[in-house]
């Protein structure tokens, strides 16, 4: 990393290098003035009485002298001039340098740095949206694309200026510069896709209040839906002796999985009034109204949504017909011990309900609110089943295993689902459609101006091997 510019030893030393240049100026300056009073004040002596010749000479030496002294203080200025062009080109190019600096390294602040980081970032996501947006899948944000794409911050900073100038009024009154800055994020359908402010804020807004993007997988897709073909049988076997024939086996069956995605929308309103006349940052104030409808509607249906229109939780699946033995569609519900609380017998048959290879990536998921009963549970030795984290950054841990709290988790009940334990990343799929757009409509509920917001996103259980459930019964 570059090491931090210090700017003001920088123009310090450009002003004294300037001012030294201007006394130099000025200093010949006043030694031309001083010789022509000289001659001035001999030409004014004509008047006094002073002689013919006596004055032809002394004008003539004069004269003379000033000559010279012209010529030598000219070619002075010249150089001095010359010096201060030089001077100017560097001044000027090492603040070209500053410039390009701070663009990188966000000043020498160490705050800065971090936004001008995050900025970076941000516009790299925005780049590899676009590359989805506008190919339409024939090519997309492949690897090799992203892995050499140069992220130009530039173009971002002016697209996100010129977005929020969109929200309050429309591209038809915007700039020839305006309009080419927005052309960047215009989805060739109709509509803008949402900056990467937008998109990151809401994101993010879905990672702190549930869980669940954060730990399953996620794939970005480029059309409606995502399949692929499940080998989840095993082939039969026998022994056969060594004159005997043995019979036929069983084959394994294949198969088909599909996630379709599904469109999440939201419609907020301002009237134009407010749009034209209001200090705050209109995209901010948008973005969150958007995030938090997003926010309730997708974390709900990853846990419980039915699947018609919408993703599928894997809350909704029925339990295995026979306990212990997997069965492709349907989720296990381990009984937890006790009709109406959490038991520490009850977590410890749960977690080792898993198969050894996806309980190594345990991670349990449970409501807030069963996450502090938990806390009071201990062993048969007397020791707390709970674990605090011994950091701000490492998550607590119930017989070893992390505990995530979702809000949209059953509480404790008698019949309820209130634990869930998976290796998230092989038994939840999380699928989205090129994120979020937005189209602006200031016609249809005039004096309103309706921001028409959409994502379409999908979900849905993929391994059903690798998720267990608790319910709340002896």
């Amino acid at each position: 990393m570059a090491e931090p510019v210090d700017v003001k030893e920088v123009v310090e030393a450009v002003q004294k290098e300037i001012k030294k240049l201007g006394d130099n100026s000025k200093e010949n300056y006043d030694a031309l003035r001083k010789n022509y009073d000289e001659l001035a004040a001999v030409v004014d002596s004509v008047k006094e009485g002073m002689g013919t010749d006596k004055l032809e000479a002394t004008v003539a030496e004069k004269i003379s002298k000033l000559s010279s002294d012209i010529t030598t203080r000219q070619d002075e200025i010249d150089k001095s001039i010359a010096s201060a062009t030089i001077a100017e080109e560097a001044a000027n190019k090492r603040m070209d340098e500053i410039e390009v600096a701070m663009q990188r390294t966000g000043g020498s602040g160490g705050d800065d740095e971090k936004e001008t980081a995050e900025m970076m970032e941000a516009a790299k996501s925005f780049m590899i949206n676009a590359l989805v947006v506008k190919d339409k899948g024939e090519k997309g944000a492949t690897f090799n694309r992203v892995k050499d794409m140069e992220v130009n911050l530039d173009e971002y900073k002016a697209y996100i200026k010129s977005f929020e100038g969109f929200l309050r009024s429309d591209e038809r009154r915007a700039t020839a510069d305006q309009v080419k800055a927005l052309s960047v994020g215009i989805d060739p359908d109709g509509g803008y896709t949402v900056t990467p402010v937008m998109s990151n804020r809401v994101i993010t807004r879905m990672f702190e209040s549930d869980p669940i993007r954060q730990i399953s997988a996620v794939e970005s897709i480029s059309t409606g839906a995502i399949e692929w073909l499940v080998d989840y049988g095993e082939a039969g076997w026998g022994w056969e002796g060594e004159t005997e024939t043995g019979g036929e086996t069983d084959t394994p069956q294949l198969y088909k999985k599909r996630i379709p995605v599904h469109v999440m929308y939201a419609k907020p309103r301002a009237t134009q009034t407010l749009l034209e006349d209001s200090g705050i940052n209109i995209e901010s104030w948008l973005a969150d109204k958007v995030a938090n409808r997003f926010l309730r509607g997708e974390a709900a249906a990853f846990v419980d949504g039915n699947g018609v229109g919408k993703p599928r939780g894997f809350l909704t699946y029925d339990d295995y017909d026979t306990a212990g033995v997997d069965q492709w569609g349907k989720v296990e519900q381990v009984a937890m011990g006790a009709a109406a609380a959490l038991t520490a017998d009850g977590f410890i048959g749960l977690k080792y309900s898993l198969i050894e290879q996806f309980l190594n990536r345990g991670t349990w998921m449970m409501n807030r609110q069963s996450v502090a009963d938990a806390m009071y549970l201990k062993d048969g030795s007397g020791r707390y089943i709970w674990s605090p984290g011994l950091s701000r950054d490492e998550t607590s841990t119930i017989l070893g295993l992390p505990v995530r709290m979702s809000t949209t988790m059953p509480v404790v009940a008698a019949s309820a689902l209130s634990v869930a334990i998976a290796d998230w990343r092989d038994a939840y799929m999380i699928v989205d459609r090129l994120g979020i757009t937005m189209q602006r409509d200031p016609y249809t509920v005039k004096p309103y101006v309706e921001f028409y917001t959409r994502k379409r996103v999908g979900g849905d259980v993929t391994n059903f091997q690798a998720i267990k459930l608790g319910v709340i019964s002896v």
